[in-house]
């Protein structure tokens, strides 16, 4: 449930929420007594955040406050109290071409302990058209309740994980105009501390969770979108990423075996008989220890007013591939979905 409300220059949006997920893994369908898996979830929370206008920029100030819940037959009984606050500010200078935000906001997880993540934001508008932009950043993660307590024939959790710390910078290049939107740029993420699944050697049947030290991850990115036609619009885009340990490792890394080396994906987007839309998304995937892969999918949308309804098949080709850990992923599946929005004045 959200609320949104403006005075004058001061802005408040404000939100509370239950979210609730879960899912159970068979190893065999028919005789689900071999090995199964049973995790129910609940996180239960609200958020704060507001921005004031005045003559020095934007400042903005947000707090969220979250309690999470897990039942499951193999992690256990766990839950934790979140509670984050941000702050932030918004310069423009040289009649809003060079923009500044920087940030910092603060974490508290009751059974990890404190965290902060400064940040800045800079972008630079040559003309209407043309702008240069970059962003550095602190982040962290802290290990999941899978990485700490997961339990299989395959895979032992690591209750004294510690949490994941990294910095990630990005500078990229962007031109845009009414109906061409394009984007260049490189990033790098350097991790300490990172947390991986691990073996020490091939015949080993055991994935250990281990901190595996420092990590390096190099990239590029490509993007385009188009917009043709008032009906027709398409879209394409490249992604490399180079994974890198920074110093000898004497085991064998799942990630690392798993890891997305090139991503081409492309979209063709139609508009039809007023409500409706057409979507076709086609993926290549490269990993760097796995075979590349093709996928092909499809939706179909009809929305009017507040309505809307729409069916998705994914992996239209039923292409065979396995994605994580090696598992293999569904073959041909369909979705259905509707939504309606109610408007509360």
């Amino acid at each position: 449930m959200a609320h949104r409300q403006s005075f004058g220059k001061f802005k408040l949006n404000s939100n509370i929420y239950w979210r609730r997920g879960q899912d159970m893994y068979l190893y065999n369908r028919k005789k689900p007594e071999i090995y199964r898996n049973m995790h129910i979830g609940n996180n239960v929370g609200g958020e704060v955040n507001s921005s004031y206008k005045w003559g020095l920029g934007t400042t903005g100030l947000g707090v969220e406050l979250r309690k999470e819940f897990l039942a499951s037959n193999n992690l256990g009984n766990r839950k934790r109290f979140v509670s984050q606050v941000f702050l932030e500010h918004y310069f423009s200078f040289f009649n809003n071409k060079l923009n500044i935000s920087p940030g910092i906001s603060w974490a508290n997880y009751s059974n990890e302990g404190n965290f902060f993540y400064p940040g800045l934001d800079v972008g630079y508008n040559f003309n209407a058209n043309n702008k240069v932009y970059g962003n550095i950043s602190k982040v962290h993660r802290v290990p999941t309740f899978t990485d700490l307590f997961y339990v299989s024939k395959t895979e032992q959790g690591n209750p004294f994980l510690t949490p994941e710390n990294a910095v990630y910078a990005e500078i990229g290049y962007q031109f845009q105009t009414k109906n061409i939107l394009a984007k260049v740029s490189g990033f790098l993420r350097s991790s300490n501390n990172s947390i991986d699944w691990i073996k020490t050697s091939v015949n080993d049947p055991i994935w250990y969770a281990q901190n595996v030290g420092d990590t390096e991850i190099k990239g590029i990115e490509l993007e385009v979108n188009h917009q043709l036609l008032n009906w027709l619009k398409y879209s394409v885009g490249y992604t490399y990423l180079d994974n890198d340990f920074k110093e000898p490792k004497d085991f064998i890394s799942r990630y690392t075996l798993d890891n997305l080396k090139h991503q081409f994906t492309a979209k063709l987007e139609t508009k039809f008989l007023k409500y409706f839309t057409n979507e076709l998304v086609y993926r290549y995937n490269d990993r760097l220890n796995l075979t590349s892969y093709n996928l092909l999918d499809e939706k179909i949308s009809y929305a009017k007013k507040d309505f809307s309804v729409y069916v998705l098949i994914n992996n239209i080709t039923n292409t065979k591939y396995t994605e994580a850990f090696g598992v293999q992923m569904p073959s041909r599946w369909f979705h259905l979905g509707f939504s309606y929005n109610i408007n509360i004045k």
